[in-house]
This record gives structure tokens, sequence and C-alpha cells, in this order.
């Protein structure tokens, strides 16, 4: 079976499987067997289940919307959210069930896990403080975080290809463009530029 856009079924399975493991470790979620705890479902899961709506018709696409792949996987990620707000999730408290071996004798990382230098460290730290700078300017206002969100987890710079992922038309991800980088000025996050 093929999708409209010409790309074998189980490619494309690959390929969401491939987003879905991205996404479940944007959520601090890893490893070869993870599953969603309360909902016992693996990134793999999540994929062939979007597949499956997408065949047999309850997920539909748009061609003028853009590209396939980009429903998909917005699919996909929505999916992915909503199953981590489910209440069992929050309830459950996920534990491995295997003993952890130390990283090292004393119990500390091992040498390997370490930053070569203090620069890297301090390298680190700076990117995970503008991170976290970037998060907060972006509170309060959830059309610029899921248009924020939809461009890092997919790698898209098309103003057309997110408007598609997010379900809007190209000239309001051009009015949201002007709020993000307003935003970002005001929290001292990129210079302002005048022409």
């Amino acid at each position: 079976m093929t999708i409209e856009f010409g790309t074998d079924l189980s490619e494309v399975g690959v390929r969401l499987a491939a987003f879905s493991r991205r996404t479940f470790a944007d959520f601090g979620l890893g490893g070869p067997d993870v599953a969603l705890a309360g909902v016992g479902l693996s990134p793999e899961d999540f994929s062939w289940r979007v597949l499956e709506d997408y065949v047999e018709g309850r997920l539909t696409h748009d061609a003028s919307r853009g590209d396939v792949f980009a429903l998909l996987a917005t699919a996909l990620r929505n999916d992915i959210i909503d199953s981590l707000r489910k209440a069992a999730h929050m309830r459950e408290e996920n534990r491995s069930s295997l003993r952890r071996e130390r990283d090292s004798a004393d119990g500390g990382p091992s040498m390997d896990e370490l930053p070569a230098n203090a620069s890297d460290v301090s390298i680190i730290l700076e990117e995970e403080e503008y991170c976290r700078r970037v998060w907060a300017s972006l509170a309060g206002d959830p059309d610029l975080e899921e248009m924020v969100r939809v461009i890092l987890d997919l790698n898209l710079e098309k103003p057309r290809d997110i408007a598609a992922a997010l379900g809007i038309t190209t000239t309001e991800v051009q009015n949201r463009k002007k709020r993000l980088r307003r935003r970002f000025v005001e929290h001292h996050l990129v210079n302002e530029v005048h022409p």
C-alpha cells in the first residue's frame, strides 16, 4: 500500500517512528524499551496508530495545506501530548524493575560523561539558560509556543509548511513570526535590527 505522495507505507512508518522517538526524548522519555507510563504505548505504537487513522480515513489530508508527513507528524505529536496529560500517566510512578548499575565505584558519573574542560561546561550551562529564557518568554502565548514547537520538532522553515502543520494560513504564520520577533526583542533574546 502507498500513501498519496508515492512513499511506501513502511518507509513512512519508519520515519514516523523516528519522529515519535525524538518526541519522547523531548519529554525526557528514552531508552530502547520505553513506553509511556499510564497508557503503555511505545513510540512505535503511537506512529502506527496515526498511520492507521490516516489509512482508515479518520485523519484526512488536504493537498493544498502542505506535506502529508507534516500532517502525520503533527497528529502524532498531539497524540503523545494528549497521552502525557492523561490522569493515569500523572498518577503512575514509573520505576525500573532492574537494578541500577553504578556509573563508577563511588556512584558518581564516569569520566566519559564529564565535559572535556571548563569552557564546555560554561557553554552547556549558557545554552540551557538561554533555552529556559526563550521558553519563559513564550509563557502565556500558546499560539507562539505551538509555532516554535512545530518549527523545532518538524524542522520546518517555509511559512506554507508551518501553516500546514498548524492548520492556519500563511498570513497568520507571518503575523506570529512578527509577534515572536517582538517578544524576543522585549526579553533581550535577540538584538533589534533597524532598517
